[in-house]
């Protein structure tokens, strides 16, 4: 009797579900080598790494490009939506858009474009909250120049009115001269 092929028991010995966790293993990085001692454990099938690359081009492949497919379609509303307002992008948003450019950065077929659009508007957020801290800081600086003139002006008219010698302290206490 003829030895069935290794690649033909996955296929054949293997409940959809088996096949399932399967593919979930070596979509998930998980080396041939390692899959092969565990499918022998879990399922006990003994199989070849030709069997297990011949599963991956037949099952797991297809399943890489659903997910990227995924992937690029929401990358690619997610830039149309950036593009159309490129103001403010909520936390949540950022944290998926990093989750996606994580997952296509780390997926062999992803598109280097769709990767780079992702990492841009990253960096774009970045640069936004970086904007928005100098903001707050001039704003602290001038609020801060805004409270030390009110407190000279109060005290020049406690000694009766601006003078030049007022003018001059008021003026060392902004740090104008």
């Amino acid at each position: 009797m003829k030895k069935p092929r290794s690649d033909s028991k996955l296929k054949s010995q293997l409940a959809p579900e088996k096949r399932a966790q399967l593919a979930d293993w070596l979509l998930s990085g998980m080396p041939y080598y390692k899959a092969k001692a565990l499918v022998k454990k879990e399922f006990n099938v003994s199989t070849s790494l030709r069997g297990l690359s011949d599963f991956w081009d037949d099952y797991c492949s297809v399943e890489l490009i659903r997910q990227r497919r995924e992937a690029v379609s929401l990358a690619d509303e997610l830039a149309t939506e950036a593009s159309k307002d490129p103001g403010r992008f909520d936390e949540a948003t950022i944290d998926a858009i990093k989750q996606r450019a994580f997952e296509l950065s780390v997926s062999p077929h992803a598109a280097p474009g769709d990767v780079r659009k992702l990492f841009m508007l990253i960096l774009k957020k970045r640069d936004q909250d970086l904007e928005e801290i100098q903001i707050n800081q001039k704003i602290r600086e001038y609020e801060d120049r805004i409270t030390a003139t009110d407190r000279a002006l109060k005290k020049a008219a406690a000694k009766g009115g601006i003078t030049k010698n007022t003018l001059q302290e008021i003026e060392q206490e902004l740090g104008l001269l």
